[in-house]
């Protein structure tokens, strides 16, 4: 004997409305070769926050002076660390107060500060 009350297989009319997929995590995107610096930039702009970062005292001092992180400057400056962007460049540049194309040319000369001696 059947069972009337009984529920129908899965599927039918009378059950539930199955549950939505499970979004998939959207995917990482690429940035544009165009916004990417070369690998000669690259490299300048990483010697560049090194010899920065002696001048100024360190990262902590030099994020102050670009508004970026002290993380994401240690991060950058490392050859094997993320690359840098060309913001990261600009902000670099302007906290050297030289132009950005001198910056990205290699030819950033830093001088440190000297206290206590007549210039």
């Amino acid at each position: 004997m059947h069972d009337l009350d009984w529920p129908g297989s899965y599927g039918q009319e009378n059950d539930p409305p199955c549950p939505p997929d499970p979004q998939s995590p959207p995917k990482k995107r690429r940035r544009a070769d165009a916004l990417m610096l070369s690998t000669d930039e690259t490299k300048a702009v990483r010697v560049a926050i090194r010899k920065l970062r002696r001048a100024l005292g360190g990262f902590n001092a030099l994020a102050v002076a670009t508004g970026i992180s002290a993380h994401t400057l240690r991060r950058c400056a490392n050859p094997n660390g993320a690359r840098p962007t060309g913001t990261l460049a600009i902000r670099v540049a302007a906290a050297a107060k030289v132009p950005v194309e001198v910056l990205l040319g290699g030819k950033l000369a830093v001088a440190p500060i000297v206290i206590g001696r007549a210039a």
